[in-house]
């Protein structure tokens, strides 16, 4: 019996060294340009790595916003995608802006990309 428990010990502890504390953070946009209609934008984002998702509340009328929430995934591992999707907020469709996307890895990394529409997207990640 006290063989079997060290086993499942063993098997327990060597899972939860292959899982990760993933955090999304200091998620903000510079630049951004919405559709030609609107002129400033109502920019958020959607956040995303393996099962787990998060949809910042939009900020309005401004090309520089600032997103206060978080993503959290505690089951990420090196070489997951992280992506995040930069959204227009519209009355009748959302418009796509642009798509960061990277694999993470260890570690605390500051990211920027390039949107196809104008701006940058800038946000910092820490794999542990």
């Amino acid at each position: 019996m006290a063989s079997r428990l060290c086993l499942l010990l063993l098997i327990l502890c060597s899972l939860h060294v292959a899982q990760c504390g993933l955090r999304v953070y200091n998620v903000y946009a510079r630049g951004i340009r919405p559709d030609p209609g609107n002129n400033n934008g109502d920019g958020y984002v959607r956040m995303s790595c393996g099962p787990v998702s998060k949809t910042t509340q939009v900020v309005f009328n401004t090309p520089n916003p600032n997103w206060h929430e978080e993503l959290h995934y505690y089951g990420a591992s090196p070489g997951n995608r992280l992506e995040l999707r930069v959204y227009d907020k519209d009355v009748i469709f959302d418009d796509l802006l642009g798509i960061c996307a990277t694999n993470i890895q260890r570690g605390t990394r500051k990211q920027y990309c390039s949107l196809p529409t104008g701006g940058y997207l800038y946000f910092t990640y820490t794999l542990s």
